[in-house]
């Protein structure tokens, strides 16, 4: 069965990647966005300090929760991306993307343009003509981090019949989408929730959802997983053993993701992907990549006073790309560290002897 969440996808753009080894500079095929700020959870997890704010990410300055992207920005953007060739594009957080107000009338024009829509979203409010606006998305990921009700409400801060509503929002959805649109769920393994993975996944198959992916809670501290790894692993390999089968896959991320790469320094001394992806966040500014939105020393440039293909092609962009040293200026975990791997082994290899495969 096709792996939706594969780093090695990056190789379906060979022709990118040959521009890129040739110094040319290429437009992003892959864009997230952060419209938001906002969100209707206050997850205690949550890295960009929507709840318990010390567990904020280091790696970001403060965030500002009611920013929101200007609608005529947002258009703009959109605009832009079709004269680029943007092939795709993420509603993300930032803050929940469904809160956004403008948030159909981002799919319909993003649509038109043939760009490819996901949506990376808590579930409260896929509903009703939300739902229906992303029925035909290539994906769907809802966060979810416990089948517990009680412990779901207390770890996302919320009260009242939260809980069975988005539940209840998970399975309508899986019932209603195109069979084009893959739904997931993304679970964050927390010391609150590890007891519950194997139980989370028959729930999630239950609902009629694609995959549930585990996934490991990148903390401040160190050695946050070692008390709570074993037993979640365990969890995680009986899961699959008893659930997995063609029409429902558990992705066990988990297990490489544990270890304390908040603390680890990057080795490699360049970042190819940031030059085919790139990160729009509700400041209206642009990022290197999604786990370094809100840091200033990440900012690519502001869309503020500028289209998104006038900033991308600048001397600025250009330059701040260049001069980007991962050793240095990356202190965190890095979300495209296996795809540069890849990438580099690939332009490492051999042109003469290629065809030796």
């Amino acid at each position: 069965m096709a792996n939706p969440y594969s780093t090695v996808k990056i190789f379906h753009h060979a022709g990118a990647l040959d521009a890129i080894r040739k110094g040319e500079r290429i437009a992003p095929f892959y864009i997230r966005i952060k419209p938001t700020n906002y969100c209707n959870h206050h997850c205690a997890y949550c890295c960009y300090g929507s709840g318990d704010t010390k567990q904020q990410s280091n790696v970001r300055d403060a965030i500002r929760h009611r920013d929101m992207l200007p609608w005529d920005k947002f258009r703009e953007i959109i605009a832009d991306m079709g004269d680029m060739g943007v092939k795709a594009m993420t509603f993300s957080g930032g803050g929940e993307p469904l809160t956004y107000p403008h948030i159909l009338g981002a799919v319909s024009m993003l649509r038109s343009r043939g760009i490819d829509v996901s949506l990376i979203s808590n579930g409260q409010l896929l509903k009703g003509k939300i739902a229906e606006g992303f029925y035909g998305s290539k994906w769907v990921r809802v966060s979810f981090d416990s089948p517990v009700e009680g412990e779901y409400m207390k770890q996302r801060g919320l009260h009242g019949g939260a809980f069975q509503e988005v539940v209840a929002n998970i399975r309508d959805f899986a019932k209603n989408k195109s069979q084009t649109c893959t739904l997931g769920i993304n679970f964050v393994v927390t010391r609150s929730n590890y007891r519950h993975l194997y139980e989370a996944a028959r729930l999630i198959k239950s609902l009629g959802c694609d995959n549930i992916k585990f996934a490991a809670l990148v903390d401040n501290e160190r050695d946050y997983h070692a008390d709570i790894k074993d037993e979640a692993i365990r969890q995680i390999h009986q899961a699959k053993t008893d659930f997995e089968d063609e029409s429902f896959r558990i992705f066990n991320n988990y297990e490489n993701e544990w270890m304390d790469k908040n603390f680890t320094r990057q080795s490699l001394q360049k970042c190819y992907t940031c030059r085919l992806v790139t990160v729009i966040a509700a400041d209206s500014r642009m990022y290197l990549c999604h786990n370094r939105a809100y840091n200033a020393n990440a900012v690519l440039g502001d869309l503020s006073d500028k289209s998104l293909k006038e900033l991308w092609f600048s001397d600025e962009v250009s330059h701040r790309l260049d001069s980007l040293f991962p050793p240095d200026d990356c202190k965190n975990i890095c979300a495209y560290e296996e795809r540069n791997k890849m990438i580099q082994a690939y332009y490492d290899s051999d042109g003469e002897h290629v065809n030796f495969i």
